[in-house]
């Protein structure tokens, strides 16, 4: 029988401290038809959005092998994705991009169907039958090899490469934040950039965490516990604690961010999670 077709047993997803930093993933929403900024809009990233009322259509009855990635909006690992997932989906038509964001509505019967521990989670399918899966970031020529994937006769060929823009020698920023959750708490997700002329010079992310009053005395166990992880940096905050991720500490080096994604691309690809950009 189809493997999606039979629930898997229900599944509880636990965001842990620990988990959330080191694997996570992104909730996105095909450009199409989607209300979002002029700047944005010029982007199609090609990325289908999944929630239990188009899963039947997009997944099970999906005439092309399908990327499923579950994604949240709390999960540094899952932006990280972003150019990869960007880049399968606008070079290799004969494949669907989809994504689910675990933060999302609608999604219960998803959740109930197939088992997720963390962040990203890839989920390998080929006629509607779960061929291969995948935990964390993770490079595209692994992805495309967990999908058994070998291009039809008439799949449209990787789109070239844009003609450079002309060089200005001038770095463009954007910063784009995005409320959130993880493990009951609330928080703020800033993820900053710089880009040069032809690739992402810098990325920093920041997460504001907010800790109520009755949880006050868990924060400092809850600092000690990521601060040891090694996945950035910990400060209090009035509010709670803050975790920090540049560009040059040790977890960005080792998650290895593709930074060939352009600043529309990634603007694109962030609104469309619900991000807000300036």
């Amino acid at each position: 029988m189809n493997i999606l077709k039979n629930s898997f047993l229900s599944n509880v997803i636990a965001f842990a401290i620990a988990t959330i930093l080191a694997v996570g993933s992104v909730s996105q929403v095909q450009a199409k038809g989607a209300n979002r900024s002029q700047s944005a809009s010029e982007e199609d990233i090609r990325i289908v959005k999944v929630d239990d009322s188009n899963f039947e259509k997009e997944i099970l009855h999906s005439k092309t092998p399908v990327i499923l990635e579950f994604s949240s909006t709390s999960c540094p690992p899952c932006l990280v994705m972003i150019p990869t997932l960007i880049g399968i989906a606008k070079n290799y038509r004969d494949i669907k991009v989809a994504s689910v964001g675990i933060d999302e509505p609608n999604i219960e019967k998803i959740k109930n169907t197939l088992p997720i521990q963390a962040f990203p989670t890839f989920f390998l399918i080929k006629d509607g039958q779960i061929v291969n899966r995948l935990v964390g970031v993770v490079k595209e020529e692994q992805l495309l090899q967990a999908l058994n994937y070998t291009p039809s006769a008439n799949a449209a060929k990787p789109q070239p490469a844009k003609k450079p823009a002309k060089k200005t020698g001038k770095d463009r920023n954007l910063v784009c934040k995005v409320n959130g959750q993880f493990n009951g708490l609330k928080n703020l997700v800033t993820i900053s950039f710089v880009f040069g002329d032809t690739e992402i010079k810098n990325v920093d992310i920041v997460t504001d965490v907010f800790v109520p009053p009755e949880m006050s005395d868990k924060r400092e166990e809850m600092m000690a516990h990521i601060q040891a992880s090694g996945k950035g940096e910990v400060t209090p905050t009035m509010a709670g604690f803050q975790m920090h991720i540049d560009n040059d500490c040790r977890f960005m080096k080792a998650m290895d961010m593709k930074r060939t994604s352009t600043y529309g691309e990634m603007r694109a690809g962030l609104e469309l999670q619900g991000f807000k950009c300036e």
